[in-house]
C-alpha cells in the first residue's frame, strides 16, 4: 500500500472517531505511519485531505445515478418504490460499515460549524438532489406530476430516508418498524398526498 493510500485511510479512521475540529494531522500522520511533512507534501492541508477522503469514498453518498434506473415501462409510483428501496439498502450497508457510517455522521455534524467542510458535503449532496430534480420535472413534462416545484420535492423524497437512517442509528429498527412496509406507506403519501380526494376537488 502507497504511503498515501495510508494516509486516506487514517484520515478516514480518525475524522470518523475524532471529528474534523478534532483531528489533527499530527494524529492522521501518526496513524498512517508516516511522517507529518509527508502527509502537506501530498495533501498540503487538513481540509485538502478530508476532500480527498471524501471523493475516494463517494459511494458512501451514492448518486441517484447508481441508484435510479428509469425504465420507461414503469409508472411513476413503481420507479419511486425501487429508488427509495435501493436509498434504504445503501444507507443500511453504510450503517453496517462502522468506520463510514461515522464518518457520515462527522461531516453533517462539522458541516454545521465549519464552512469548509459544509462545502465539500455540498457538492456530493447536490448531485442527488440534481438528479431527482430533474426526474421530477420529466414527471411533471409528462403530465404523471401536477406542477409543483420539482426541487422541492426532490429535497422532500431525499429528507426522508436520511432521517429514518439516522432515527433507525439511534433506535433501532424497532422505532419504526418494518423498513420495506415504511417505504410502501411513504410513498403512499408522497404520491397521493394526505388530503382525501374529494376534499382536494373543491380546491
Amino acid at each position: 500500500m502507497t504511503a498515501e493510500q495510508r494516509i486516506l485511510d487514517a484520515a478516514l479512521k480518525v475524522f470518523a472517531s475524532e471529528g474534523y475540529t478534532g483531528a489533527t494531522t499530527r494524529r492522521i500522520a501518526e496513524e498512517a505511519n508516516v511522517a507529518e511533512v509527508t502527509l502537506f507534501r501530498k495533501f498540503q492541508s487538513k481540509e485538502n485531505l478530508l476532500r480527498e477522503v471524501l471523493l475516494q469514498n463517494r459511494d458512501a453518498f451514492s448518486t441517484l445515478e447508481n441508484l435510479f434506473q428509469i425504465k420507461e415501462d414503469l409508472d411513476l409510483e413503481t420507479d419511486l418504490h425501487i429508488l427509495g428501496k435501493n436509498i434504504a439498502k445503501v444507507m443500511k450497508d453504510k450503517k453496517n460499515d462502522g468506520k463510514r457510517h461515522m464518518f457520515m455522521f462527522m461531516l453533517f455534524e462539522e458541516g454545521r460549524r465549519r464552512p469548509e467542510v459544509a462545502e465539500i458535503l455540498s457538492s456530493f449532496i447536490q448531485m442527488n438532489i440534481t438528479r431527482l430534480s430533474e426526474y421530477f420535472e420529466l414527471q411533471i413534462k409528462n403530465g404523471k406530476m401536477r406542477n409543483i416545484n420539482p426541487r422541492s420535492a426532490a429535497l422532500t423524497f431525499v429528507s426522508y430516508f436520511v432521517y429514518t437512517s439516522l432515527l433507525r442509528g439511534v433506535f433501532g429498527d424497532s422505532f419504526l418498524g418494518d423498513s420495506d412496509e415504511e417505504i410502501e406507506r411513504f410513498i403512499d403519501i408522497f404520491t397521493k398526498g394526505i388530503l382525501k380526494v374529494e376534499d382536494m376537488k373543491t380546491r
